[in-house]
């Protein structure tokens, strides 16, 4: 039952009530319809369907049990992997022992442990790495998919259909060759019978 009002009722009325849930659940009577025009499963129990009193819902709805409040600070957005910010020419004081970028330790440095470190030799300096900092919620912590751009994939495709046109023109090649070295042999011997063809 998914009425919103919960108004006295005389007991005829509530027996008619009744009745057409009866019937709405066995599927005699058309499912009773929320404000934005859907259907609203007649086997919802009532105390999921009924709006709560200071909602003052009018019409029939399951609007109550839809997320209704929204994180404005949300994004669907990801790091921008691999980007680079700033690029120094000598060595800065507390940068990385190691490669010179601001961004790191040279306990978290990631890059191959030099033998002279940026410290010393104040060459091939790292550029900085951009750090980023999103607000995820317990969904977008969890997401496998998060940040996967399918575009990428592409690239993915275009390789094994360059690779398949080349074996198939590959094939092809091969096979006009057969055919070209078993039109020479039948010329230059003249006819040769299917037994001599395959001993």
């Amino acid at each position: 039952m998914a009425t919103a009002s919960v108004a006295f009722k005389s007991r005829e009325d509530h027996r008619k009530q009744i009745e057409l849930e009866e019937a709405r659940k066995a599927g005699l009577a058309p499912a009773e319809v929320d404000e934005d025009g859907k259907e609203i499963n007649p086997h919802i129990p009532q105390y999921m369907s009924s709006a709560p009193w200071y909602l003052n819902a009018e019409k029939p709805s399951l609007k109550h049990q839809r997320k209704w409040k929204s994180d404005p600070n949300y994004t669907k957005s990801w790091y921008d992997r691999g980007a680079k910010i700033f690029r120094a020419d000598k060595y800065r004081k507390g940068a990385c022992e190691n490669c010179g970028a601001m961004t790191h330790n040279a306990k978290s440095c990631m890059e191959r442990p030099r033998k002279k470190g940026a410290k010393w030799t104040s060459m091939h300096i790292a550029p900085d790495e951009k750090i980023e900092i999103f607000e995820l919620d317990y969904d977008g912590k969890r997401d496998r998919w998060n940040g996967f751009d399918a575009a990428t994939y592409a690239r993915v495709i275009e390789r094994y259909e360059a690779r398949d046109e080349a074996r198939r023109k590959y094939l092809k090649e091969q096979q006009l060759k057969r055919l070209e070295e078993k039109n020479s042999k039948q010329n230059g011997e003249g006819e040769v019978s299917d037994d001599d063809e395959y001993v």
